[in-house]
């Protein structure tokens, strides 16, 4: 025990005399370890820490699958659900569940919550038993017998003070009473919000029918618990069987509509998986270069040491004995630079937290949890051994004779010595290039994404959304009257240029999918195309600044009582009129005898709208007017002549001014919409900039500080060069030939390891290729420029050296 105090002493000695090179150790390996740390954390909440949820991995997403149409999360209608429940063998419960949302009144100000409709046994399911009250009843899953909701516990501790005797109350939703007959506990967490977005904070029963007639109306989304011991291969089997079976029944509703089973945990989290992984393993490249950056350094100085090694061992010290002396001094090193990083790691993750929570909820509370800190202290304690190591061999086997001769003073480490200097930093260059190439192709994708035509102007616009209760707006007639009187209205204030409605946001999560029938084109019964629905005012289009290419857009004259007319994008003119106009074409959803749907008319072609992103090409769109095809949620686009947000009193205004008890909420800016739309892509290339700027900080100072050092040691070399007639620029271009080289064979070596990286950000990148030649050349020609002021300093620093004065130091 003594001689590891002993031990922990001199190593703390030689550590602090000298403070340079401990310090530029320190700030390598806080870089190092604090930036893995923090990305660690990242990986820990995406990847490693279970869903909130009994027994995750055995929650099952059931989506419908439309391979023909490219669609693999299709949503599913309650009768097809019923009939998967009916015909399975490998699920314990399956249900239904969907988003809805709703007013509420007489609570404060109404206010738009977010909740999730659930079928029967949905809590049952999930493993969740009430804080108080009781779940839904079978019975309660039928149309007027379920006004009844159960609150999410955030939701009552919030608007209902947290009141006992909550159960068996009314509340105002929608317009319509609803009876509280239960509160779930604070544990319970709600369906991820890849799922239900928002996150829904109360619940109530889906309560519709089997129905062979709704078939097709598929607006809900299934979730299914498997039985235990069966694998998710097995029941994709079973589900896949069903399908095909119900095909063959069903051929109009349900041709080409397959089935795809995913577990919850792979849904949530698998878009991000390739993600995660990419940033982890461009970290890792940081701590390999702050390793081989300290191991640089202690090699360096290493050569100092060669007689105190020598001394020691002359008076009797073991080889073993010396090793122990020089990982202690890597331990304690690594141990001070963990330390740091952990500090850095928390201040990262903060920042995590405030760009991750816009790609990911699971993001928004990233946690420094044991799990972290035990990573940080294993990489901490593999790192001390990782740099620590070769100088610690390398001094052990020294020369006792020779570094005991006066000669040997001053000298190098010998020729294995410094190939092993060079081959670090050699993969300092080549890891940073990596880093640096990466990083480029992600600014260049996202700088590319910035500049494509969405199809409209986004500047100064604003939008919300504004549904109605169908309580007092039941009619369609009542819906578009409010809506058209509303746009008029908002449309006379001061600053607002235009103003129109639309059912459907661009960048959005919600959809309208619809089959549609051709009168030209002809096709079998199921064999309908699939087209994006779009119901909007009059003045959509103009406020949006969506051109119309041909024919007219929608005007006054479009009202319920004369000729149904609609509006289709460029992409489904060309598809289906490439060679003539469409205009005059007509088109219909299919129908039934008992709901027969009317052939409209085309009456023009406008501009194609990216509404999916800004990197997914547009596809087939159809407009109606709302005056002819009303709807209850309408969101509202406001074009300003200023800033948006100087119009939001205004505008809300206006809407309290026609129904006071409408809640207005989903405020944003559309330029705020489409930068979340890119928003995965831009936390990766964040990440990827910060951690290629901290490669090439650490590759900078580890080629200044071997070159500084080697040539600190070649001092009396210098001198006697210049003794006999070497001039400054020979002194200058003998260190830049030998650093330059080394820098030329890592950066060679850098460009092949990036052109085998870049491939695996391919899905990652828009607009450019992975292996484009300017990137590659450009980053090389900069770090080739770094490396030369690198060297340049300790040359030019060398160069000034007095003769006289170097020869007398040695």
């Amino acid at each position: 025990m003594n001689s590891v105090v002993r031990d922990m002493r001199y190593a703390i000695r030689i550590l602090t005399q000298g403070k340079g090179l401990t310090l530029v150790a320190l700030v390598s390996l806080a870089l190092g370890i604090g930036a893995n740390s923090a990305i660690f954390s990242v990986v820990n909440a995406i990847l490693l820490n279970p869903l909130p949820y009994s027994d995750p991995d055995r929650l099952v997403l059931v989506w419908g699958d439309v391979p023909a149409e490219g669609i693999h999360r299709s949503q599913c209608s309650a009768t097809d659900v019923e009939d998967w429940g009916n015909q399975n063998s490998v699920f314990e419960d399956i249900t239904t569940f969907g988003g809805w949302s709703a007013t509420l009144l007489g609570v404060g100000e109404p206010e738009r919550l977010q909740g999730t409709q659930v079928g029967d046994r949905f809590f049952e399911m999930m493993r969740a038993k009430p804080l108080l009250g009781r779940t839904f009843l079978p019975e309660e899953q039928q149309e007027g017998k379920d006004t009844v909701v159960i609150l999410g516990y955030g939701l009552w501790r919030e608007k209902f003070g947290g009141n006992p005797e909550i159960i068996g109350t009314q509340i105002n939703l929608a317009s319509n009473p609803y009876t509280v007959v239960g509160v779930m506990p604070a544990d319970f967490a709600p369906l991820p919000k890849s799922l239900v977005d928002p996150q829904g904070q109360f619940y109530r029963p889906v309560a519709e029918p089997y129905d062979d007639t709704l078939r097709s109306g598929r607006h809900l989304r299934c979730i299914a618990r498997l039985k235990p011991g069966v694998t998710l291969e097995r029941a994709q089997a079973d589900m896949s069987r069903i399908a095909a079976n119900l095909e063959q029944l069903h051929p109009t509703a349900n041709t080409g509509y397959g089935v795809r089973l995913v577990t919850l945990p792979e849904d949530t989290v698998g878009t991000l998986r390739p993600m995660v992984l990419a940033i982890f393993g461009a970290v890792t490249f940081v701590l390999l270069i702050a390793c081989a950056n300290v191991a640089n350094l202690l090699l360096a100085r290493s050569v100092s040491r060669q007689r105190e090694v020598a001394v020691r061992l002359a008076l009797g010290a073991t080889r073993r004995r010396l090793v122990r002396q020089f990982l202690t001094e890597s331990v304690i090193l690594s141990a001070a630079g963990g330390g740091l990083g952990i500090l850095l790691a928390s201040w990262g993750i903060d920042v995590a937290e405030s760009v991750g929570s816009k790609v990911s909820p699971l993001l928004a509370k990233i946690p420094l949890d044991s799990r972290v800190l035990a990573f940080s202290l294993g990489i901490t304690l593999i790192t001390s051994l990782v740099f620590g190591l070769a100088p610690a061999l390398q001094l052990s086997r020294t020369d006792l004779t020779q570094s005991l001769k006066e000669e040997s003073r001053g000298s190098s480490t010998g020729a294995a010595g410094n190939r092993l200097r060079r081959a670090l930093v050699v993969s300092e260059l080549a890891m940073a290039l990596v880093l640096m190439v990466c990083a480029t192709l992600m600014i260049k994708s996202v700088i590319r994404l910035r500049k494509v035509d969405p199809g409209f102007s986004s500047a100064n616009l604003l939008t919300m959304d504004l549904p109605l209760p169908l309580k007092r707006y039941p009619k369609g007639r009542d819906q578009a009257e409010f809506y058209n009187r509303l746009e008029t209205e908002i449309g006379a204030r001061a600053g607002i240029q235009g103003v129109g409605l639309t059912s459907i946001l661009p960048f959005g999560s919600n959809f309208d999918g619809r089959s549609l029938a051709i009168e030209d084109h002809p096709v079998r019964r199921g064999e309908e195309i699939s087209v994006d629905l779009y119901i909007v005012t009059t003045g959509y289009l103009a406020t949006m600044a969506i051109p119309v290419l041909e024919g007219r857009g929608f005007s006054d004259r479009d009202i319920d009582k004369t000729e149904p007319v609609t509006l289709i994008n460029n992409v489904m003119a060309q598809r289906y009129w490439p060679s003539e106009s469409p205009i005059g074409k007509r088109i219909k959803f299919p129908g039934s005898e008992r709901f027969p749907q009317p052939w409209r008319t085309i009456i023009g072609v406008v501009g194609d709208v990216r509404q999916y992103g800004l990197d997914r090409e547009p596809r087939m769109q159809m407009y109606l007017p709302e005056s002819q095809y009303p709807t209850s949620s309408m969101s509202v686009v406001v074009r300003t002549s200023g800033e948006p947000a100087a119009v939001t009193s205004p505008v809300r205004e206006e809407i309290h001014l026609q129904d006071k008890d409408l809640a207005v909420y989903g405020l944003a800016t559309m330029d705020e919409l489409m930068s979340e739309s890119i928003a995965l892509r831009r936390f990766s290339m964040l990440l990827l900039v910060t951690f290629a700027a901290l490669a090439m900080l650490l590759a900078i100072i580890g080629i200044y500080g071997v070159t500084s050092y080697t040539v600190r040691q070649r001092t009396r070399e210098m001198g006697i060069r210049m003794a006999l007639g070497a001039m400054q620029r020979d002194i200058v271009v003998l260190v830049l030939r030998q650093g330059l080289k080394v820098s030329a064979i890592g950066i060679g070596s850098g460009v092949v390891g990036s052109f085998a990286m870049s491939r695996a950000l391919e899905s990652q990148l828009f607009g450019v290729s992975a292996t484009d030649p300017v990137t590659f050349v450009g980053i090389s020609v900069l770090l080739c420029f770094v490396a030369l002021i690198a060297c340049l300093i300790p040359a030019r620093r060398a160069a000034r050296t007095d003769p006289m004065t170097a020869l007398r130091e040695e």
